[in-house]
């Protein structure tokens, strides 16, 4: 219980400095960083429709504010948030895809921004596309360019499509070699080189094996994961890194049982 609290006072503290930065000294009696504050703060509850709500009152209201790019990530990471919420943790608990389709949209489709694919619904990312074009040099930019890799709701043992989502990781690293998500995209990428070595090793369709590809497979696993690993232990990517690199030398599978 005191440690739920103290998690509370910081993402309150959170809050008001971020607003301090962007609107600079006492924002209190302001409605715009108030509006901004709400957002954030709704965000951080998991309140997704009344995130949404907010930002489009703030854009709708503040189109030359400097928490311009912020709100609109925000907006764009709440639809994905509200869809995995009401969507995707439906279906992980045992709900048909069809039935939590139809219930999803009978909620949110007044967003009008929700497109039906192979694995069945995602959001269309237009916020993030939005961010992109009209600042390229947000300081967003990396996040929503992360944002915007396709990923494949199921591998099928094909290579190209976990390759395709490899190119989306690497893009970003060299779009944006400064980015603070290098340890997200590190491990991302070494596991799938691993799950690409299990495919190559052990790949049910045996043309889809292939030892020297394998071979190179689990080497860029490794050193993906160590690239990872040279951020700090304690962080939230390292340790994974450091935990399936484990399983990797074991020998032990992540993907193909």
């Amino acid at each position: 219980m005191k440690q739920k609290k103290i998690f509370i006072i910081i993402i309150a503290l959170l809050v008001f400095v971020s607003g301090c930065i962007l609107f600079g000294g006492d924002t209190s009696s302001d409605p715009e960083p108030k509006l901004f504050q709400e957002i954030i703060t709704a965000y951080n509850n998991h309140a997704y429709e009344s995130s949404i709500k907010a930002c489009e009152q703030f854009l709708a209201k503040y189109q030359k504010s400097k928490a311009k790019e912020s709100v609109m990530m925000r907006m764009g990471e709440s639809f994905e948030g509200l869809l995995n919420r009401d969507y995707h943790e439906l279906i992980s608990k045992g709900m048909e895809e069809k039935k939590a389709q139809d219930s999803f949209l009978a909620k949110h489709g007044s967003y009008h921004c929700w497109e039906v694919s192979e694995g069945g619904l995602r959001y269309n990312k237009e916020m993030f596309r939005k961010l992109l074009k009209e600042n390229p040099q947000s300081f967003y930019a990396d996040e929503a360019a992360y944002n915007l890799i396709s990923w494949e709701p199921d591998y099928k043992e094909d290579p190209d499509r976990v390759q395709k989502e490899i190119k989306g990781l690497n893009g970003v690293l060299t779009q944006y070699p400064t980015t603070s998500l290098r340890p997200k995209i590190y491990f991302q990428m070494g596991y799938r080189f691993q799950i690409l070595f299990e495919i190559y090793s052990f790949a049910k369709d045996q043309s889809k094996r292939d030892k020297a590809k394998a071979k190179e497979s689990f080497r860029r696993a490794e050193d993906s994961y160590n690239l990872c690993l040279i951020f700090p232990e304690e962080s939230e990517y390292s340790q994974k890194s450091l935990r399936n690199l484990d399983l990797l030398r074991q020998g032990t599978r992540i993907y193909i049982k």
